[in-house]
């Protein structure tokens, strides 16, 4: 029978013995260089917070607002800080800056010697210094903005037979689509009365204004407008205008804007006008205004909405335009929604035999998307 040589097998028991320490020493030399690595990783990659007092903390920029800075770290959490007691902030990743002054940056920020920030810009341009007391908000960047598109379209019809016989059709359409700072809006809208057959409305508009945005509240537009109405014998009214715009409010619940610019404006008819010294068209230039109104009221239990645009011809103080659009929207079901809009159009330089003023309720079912 086998016997192993003893010595021999000791001698290699006490070799493997031996091995344990230096192993032990390695493992325990690559643990602490990895966790020192990672803690130097960890370390690089945070924000770096100065307080006046002298406090220094590490983590990361979640927000400021109203004056205070939420700061995480990842041994408290969250912390509110008062902004005021900030003495220096040093971000790794880019932040959107809103100052005072309404203007917007996105950059990284590092600390100044003398109490300022200093914001490199994601663009690549030169670095800018801003004091701490003007910085308004910072926020973690949005993403790309896309385009979003909303409105509604109602539709309105009615029969009546018997002593009266009428028929009654009406669509209006809005369309909004923005992705700031653009936005176009799209409006139209069409109405046709039949009574006794015979046809007693036929008129219809349309709309397209474009904003572009050069900061919150200021923006540029273009607006095209065309209007024809049969028992009116338009056959077009129309305008182009453009010029500054200013928006109060912007959101999903109240939306307040005016526009003011200079137009140019045509006007054809069916036939010739004594006004218009036998002739049946002509062209002018003019002031134009805009106003768009919306708002919620009731926790969205109805919507009031108006509008207005004023044409005025600048060589004829005679001639000049207005019409209104003014309503409420009462939700019903899922997007469903009752309508009802009061239109008033005056021309104070109507066609010939013509009343200068048209006004008509409009009511119909709609839905919003």
């Amino acid at each position: 029978m086998y016997k192993p040589n003893n010595r021999f097998h000791k001698a290699k028991l006490h070799t493997a013995k031996g091995s344990h320490r230096p192993v032990k020493t390695l493992l325990k030399g690559g643990i602490l260089a990895s966790l020192s690595v990672f803690l130097f990783i960890t370390s690089a990659s945070a924000d770096e917070l100065i307080m006046k007092n002298g406090d220094r903390l590490q983590g990361s920029v979640v927000s400021m607002a109203l004056g205070k800075l939420v700061f995480k770290t990842s041994y408290a959490g969250e912390i509110t800080i008062t902004w005021d007691q900030v003495a220096k902030l040093t971000t790794e990743k880019p932040l959107e800056a809103y100052l005072r002054d309404e203007q917007a940056l996105i950059g990284t920020i590092r600390a100044a010697e003398d109490g300022t920030l200093i914001l490199q810009p994601a663009d690549g341009s030169p670095s800018v210094p801003i004091p701490l007391a003007q910085v308004k908000t910072l926020e973690q960047p949005k993403p790309p903005a896309k385009w979003e598109f909303g409105g509604n379209v109602t539709a309105g019809a009615s029969k009546e037979t018997g002593n009266t016989n009428t028929e009654k059709y009406n669509l209006i359409g809005n369309l909004t689509i923005a992705r700031l700072p653009d936005v176009v809006k799209l409006y139209a809208e069409f109405h046709k009365e039949f009574s006794k057959d015979n046809l007693s409305k036929d008129n219809a508009l349309g709309s397209a204004t474009y904003k572009r945005f050069l900061s919150k509240k200021w923006f540029v537009f273009g607006n095209t407008t065309a209007q024809m109405d049969k028992f009116k014998d338009l056959d077009l009214l129309g305008n182009v205008a453009a010029g500054p715009g200013y928006q109060f409010w912007r959101s999903r619940d109240k939306n307040l804007d005016v526009k003011i610019g200079p137009a140019y404006a045509y006007e054809k008819y069916t036939k010739n006008m004594d006004f218009l010294g036998g002739k049946d068209q002509r062209n002018y230039f003019a002031g134009y205004w805009a106003l768009d109104f919306d708002m919620w009221f009731f926790d969205k239990l109805l919507q009031l909405f108006h509008h207005d645009d004023f044409l005025y011809d600048f060589r004829e103080s005679t001639n000049w335009t207005i019409r209104t659009r003014t309503g409420v929207r009462i939700p019903m079901v899922l997007k469903l929604y009752a309508s009802f809009q009061f239109n008033y159009d005056y021309d104070h330089q109507p066609a010939d035999g013509k009343k200068n003023y048209d006004q008509s309720w409009v009511f119909g079912l709609g839905w919003a998307f």
